[in-house]
């Protein structure tokens, strides 16, 4: 990327007026996590050619990214408009949708990279077509996303099964054996874009296969859709490792924390906090906190000292590849409290209480605004106001929940 941006760079001095290299220029600053100076390179790209689609869907994406969705909306619906197949026009637009409820339409266009795009392939398992919503076929549903979408994604997956002759699935491998679990059902098979490692479907035949960001389309068309149930079951013998082991902590409560989000490109910056922020918490209660950090937890001895508490670590918990651990760990607290991650989305499905720190600009799944959230009726949002996160209410309703494990001041 810093070759093509220095060659477009190169380019815009031999051609200061031509669109296409300001748009380059936009993309690969993009790229580089420069969203600010991105916008300006695509709205010189519009200054010069008013009516250029490619930046105008660069405009839909700076603006989807800063949180203006009527806006984003707006500049897709001018890029369609020169350019019907600009795919990312419609990817923009219809997560915007999504953040503000407009379900059908954010649904019909959240699929337009579906089998386009190198993050949403589409395997194919025979002569299968995609899966139209016709009810009584054997269906292989597949995940073609990160694991928390295909979490997320997942609560959609008893309504396949009721609509559903049989279902076959396939997931990320530290997905497979929670879902065998929690869809005993089905067939479940840890594989993922690999067609040498799917000899398991040479025998099968199935009528049509479906992504699990599909379901939604079929699933979740207005409010009322999103039931918010639980639908993960955690194993049976590692909870009971788990309560074990936190039993053995003493009576304190046991409250999970995660406060790293994402990577680069997915909005990490924005994702991320630092263990002060939350200080507030650590004072409200005497507790036990439990790490649920899935990337090398940074800030646990200092914050250990400067609070004088306690950060229990387990790398086997959170940061292995059979995500079962982490749903019994999960599974065996009393409460979680995390930025936006995969975190949310397994105690979601499991239905256990979380607070989630959503920040100023959120992504789609968290809605524009308000506390609810629609995948898990557990999950409660919080949201950041400015550079401020609500830190100070969450412990305040820490204090009234528990009551007993309140510090003396």
């Amino acid at each position: 990327m810093g070759v093509a941006y220095n060659m477009a760079m190169r380019s815009i001095q031999l051609a200061p007026n031509n669109a296409a290299v300001w748009h380059n220029i936009g993309k690969c600053l993009h790229e580089r996590q420069k969203d600010k100076e991105a916008e300006e390179a695509f709205r010189k790209a519009i200054k010069i050619q008013p009516n250029f689609p490619n930046s105008l869907e660069g405009l839909s994406m700076a603006s989807l990214h800063k949180g203006e969705f009527g806006l984003c909306i707006e500049y897709s619906n001018r890029a369609l408009a020169e350019n019907p197949d600009l795919v990312d026009a419609r990817i923009n637009r219809g997560m915007a949708y999504l953040a503000l409820k407009r379900w059908h339409e954010g649904w019909r266009d959240y699929d337009a990279n579906l089998g386009k795009e190198k993050n949403r392939k589409e395997p194919k398992y025979g002569n299968e077509p995609r899966w139209d919503g016709t009810k009584g076929l054997d269906i292989v549903c597949y995940g073609e996303q990160g694991i928390g979408d295909e979490i997320s994604f997942a609560s959609c997956i008893p309504e396949l099964i009721r609509d559903s002759k049989s279902v076959t699935i396939e997931c990320d491998s530290r997905t497979a054996r929670l879902f065998q679990r929690s869809f005993p059902t089905t067939k479940v098979y840890p594989t993922r874009y690999r067609e040498d490692d799917r000899q398991w479907a040479s025998d099968l035949k199935f009528d049509a296969r479906v992504a699990m960001g599909e379901l939604p389309r079929y699933y979740r068309q207005k409010d009322s859709d999103f039931h918010g149930k639980p639908y993960l079951i955690a194993r049976a013998d590692m909870s009971l490792q788990w309560k074990t082991l936190l039993d053995s902590l003493g009576s304190k409560p046991k409250i999970g924390i995660a406060w790293t989000g994402g990577i680069p490109k997915t909005g990490q910056r924005r994702r991320t906090v630092t263990l002060d922020t939350y200080g507030p918490l650590f004072k409200a209660i005497d507790a036990e906190w439990i790490s649920l950090q899935y990337k090398d937890p940074e800030g646990i001895e200092e914050a250990q000292e400067k609070y004088g508490i306690r950060i229990h670590d387990w790398e086997w918990g959170n940061r292995i590849k059979d995500y079962d651990q982490t749903v019994a760990l999960i599974s065996q607290l009393d409460l979680v409290v995390s930025v936006c991650t995969s975190v949310i989305h397994a105690a979601g499905g499991l239905g256990k209480e979380t607070w989630c720190l959503v920040p100023e600009v959120p992504m789609w799944r968290y809605l524009k605004e308000g506390s609810w959230f629609p995948w898990a009726k557990s999950v409660t949002l919080y949201r950041q106001k400015g550079r401020e996160w609500p830190i100070h209410i969450l412990a305040g309703k820490l204090k009234d929940k528990f009551k007993e494990a309140v510090l003396a001041d």
